[in-house]
């Protein structure tokens, strides 16, 4: 009896251990390869739970997501013999239905990753190689990568690889560090060039402006001052004309008003004056004067000044005059 204890615990722990060789699991991230002898006996791209012949197969398993290779950026020629350094990104899978022929071709992940490198940058050089720089640098580029994706997969194809091509794109594509500078200082050399010749060009057209804004001010001043000077001399002549109707009335006033007035200013405090004998100032101031001149009144109604001829100008007559002055040619901007 105690001899088979020792017998049943080393079977059970025989049976577990074979049991646990036996099964194997395959998920949504992963295919399983199955060897015997270094032989594929068969594949599992399907989840779930597999049994195995233990001891004797052992369980291979390879990712099924999208894989990422990504290289140091590499130095190319173009058409136009300038260089570019471009720094590239492949994204792959394996194929569910080669999975068989990957294994075999490439072992694994490493294996296919190091045989797709190559494919990838010797067809990127060639693509680069047979367009301009400018090409490289603009919208054109991701057309540039989908012929490379299409061409690398024909190659991968030809090869049966067992590899899918998911993308290829670049993360940058700039000019060697050793020609960006002078790159750089060409451009803002050239950029200087344009920022002057548009500096000059606002210039003249400013001074352009300036010129006729000028000549046009200096024309509307002219106007406006000739106008003024006919208007004043208008209402001057008015002004006179009705001056002229009072004075009808009673010119033997006015007179004597006049001499009043030039007595007042003559003998204005703090004047000297020189005066002849036989002048009417002397005799008024050594008292040897004249009788003072009688002044009749106004006979008759005191006439009103007539005011047909003042005619202020209307809102309408201002506008025109002032659009007198405006030259044609700055009516028609502001309209």
């Amino acid at each position: 009896m105690r001899k088979v204890i020792p017998i049943v615990i080393v079977s059970l722990i025989v049976g577990l251990l074979a049991f646990s060789q036996s099964i194997y699991t395959v998920d949504e991230t992963n295919y399983a390869v199955v060897l015997q002898f270094q032989e594929i006996r068969f594949v599992k791209t399907d989840p779930g739970v597999n049994l195995k012949l233990p001891f004797v197969q052992e369980v291979v398993h390879l990712d099924s997501r999208v894989l990422t290779s990504d290289t140091p950026p590499q130095e190319y020629l173009t058409s136009d013999e300038k260089r570019i350094v471009v720094d590239q990104i492949t994204r792959w899978r394996i194929k569910s239905t080669e999975v068989k022929q990957f294994f075999l071709t490439n072992l694994n992940e490493i294996g296919g990753r190091a045989r797709l490198e190559p494919l990838v940058l010797a067809e990127l050089r060639a693509q680069i190689a047979s367009r301009p720089y400018d090409t490289m640098i603009s919208e054109e580029r991701d057309t540039i990568m989908g012929v490379v994706k299409d061409a690398v997969q024909i190659r991968i194809d030809e090869s049966r690889l067992g590899i899918e091509i998911v993308d290829v794109r670049t993360k940058r594509a700039d000019l060697p560090t050793a020609v960006e500078q002078s790159v750089y200082d060409r451009m803002e050399s050239a950029r200087k060039v344009e920022a002057d010749r548009h500096r000059a060009t606002g210039q003249r057209e400013a001074d352009q402006i300036r010129s006729d804004t000028d000549r046009n001010v200096s024309i509307m001043l002219a106007c406006a001052n000739r106008l003024s000077k006919e208007i004043r001399g208008d209402g001057e002549a008015l002004a006179i004309r009705i001056f002229a109707q009072a004075l009808e009335q009673d010119p033997d006033f006015f007179s004597f008003i006049r001499r009043l007035e030039a007595y007042t200013i003559s003998f204005s405090s703090g004047d000297s004056l020189i005066l002849s004998t036989d002048s009417n100032f002397f005799r008024l101031l050594s008292g040897d004067v004249l009788p003072i001149t009688e002044i009749e009144a106004t006979l008759g109604d005191v006439m009103p000044l007539d005011k047909k001829d003042i005619k202020p100008l209307t809102d309408a007559e201002i506008n025109d005059l002032i659009l007198e002055c405006i030259p044609e040619e700055v009516q028609e901007k502001t309209s």
